[in-house]
Formats: structure tokens, sequence, C-alpha cells
């Protein structure tokens, strides 16, 4: 029997998820430990990220942690009943980064096997996000990219990236009790009831 709980929240760029999943956890609990993936690499990302920050509530703890927020979650079961990782795709970029970082993934190629190798290594890692949420008992909001909605990416390291956030997505709602896609604003339930509006007030 599970004990865990994954809410995937899923949306374009600015499309409000980040927002709504906000929302929707504080109204879950009142200390939500916030996992952050971003990493303040450029004045635009800092930016960001301190805009985000500044949204959330005082109650709430941030963990910064681009590569292990499973590992994270588990080091504090107990501590926090619900947790919000904003975002998934952040954290696919940044395992990519370091995968492809090693010698056996340089140069990048256009080659299959390169492909399939970069996702089997993030899949493990989704993977032991989702056993983890289950063993600590813990509900995970995730918030993550449509990024496959737009023109097919030029270089071979994008179309890894676009892929795997697909496959990634599609894991992560295949577990998820419950799956909302955010578009303009509007949060549209998925899974279990499609296209259920909700309604938590205005941004």
């Amino acid at each position: 029997m599970k004990t865990g709980k994954i809410i995937l929240i899923s949306g374009g760029a600015r499309s409000g998820k980040s927002s709504f999943a906000e929302k929707l956890a504080q109204q879950l609990d009142e200390q939500v430990a916030y996992l952050a993936t971003a990493q303040a690499l450029d004045e635009e990302m800092t930016a960001r990220i301190k805009h985000h920050a500044s949204r959330r509530p005082p109650g709430w703890h941030t963990f910064e942690e681009p590569l292990q927020p499973s590992g994270v979650i588990w080091e504090n079961k107990g501590k926090y009943k619900t947790w919000l990782l904003d975002c998934v795709t952040l954290y696919v970029s940044n395992l990519l980064f370091k995968i492809t970082a090693t010698p056996m993934f340089k140069p990048i190629r256009q080659d299959a096997s390169i492909d399939i190798s970069c996702q089997e290594v993030v899949m493990k890692e989704i993977e032991t996000l989702v056993e983890t949420v289950d063993k600590a008992s813990v509900t995970l909001l995730a918030v993550t990219n449509e990024v496959g909605w737009g023109l097919v990416p030029p270089d071979p390291l994008s179309r890894i990236y676009r892929d795997t956030v697909g496959k990634v997505n599609q894991k992560l709602a295949r577990h998820a009790e419950e799956v909302v896609l955010v578009t303009s604003g509007i949060p549209l339930r998925l899974k279990p009831e499609p296209l259920m509006v909700y309604n938590i007030g205005n941004s």
C-alpha cells in the first residue's frame, strides 16, 4: 500500500504553474519544505530565484539541491510532510549536464546510444525520487514544464533534453495521484478527474 503521494503540476513557461503549486501547498500544510533545483549561474537566474523566494511564506524551509532532491527528502524524513519541488525540468537539465560532462559522453554526438544512456541514468534518479516519496510517507508537489510543444531543437543535446523531460513527465504522471495542467493561469486537473477546474483565488 502506498503511503506517499505525488501531485504533478505541469505547464508551459510563465503559465502560472509555480504560483498555483505554492498556493496548493499552503492549503495542504503550514510547514512546507521547498526543494529548489535552480542554480544562480547568471544575473537573470539569480533574479528569478530571488523573486520565487520572496513569495514563500515565512514558515517554509528552503533546501537548495540541484542534483539530489530524493536524498534531502530522506535525510529529513519525519520533519516535513509536504514538499514542493520546483522544478523537475531544471533538475533534469542539472543531471544531464553532470552526465554529459563525463569523458564517457564527450562529445555529444547524434548517436542513439548516447541518448538512451543519458535517459537511463536520469530515469533511475526519478525512480529513486518516486520510491523515496513513498518510503518517507510524504506528499510531493512536483512542478514541471511541457518542453515538447515547440519546434524540434537544432542540436543533439537539446533534443536529448526534450525527449528525456517528456519521458520523466510521463513516469511521474503514472505514479502521481493527481496531475494538473496549468495554462494561461488556469489550472485543469487531468488526473484522476479530467478537466476539473481548480478555484483557489486570483494570483
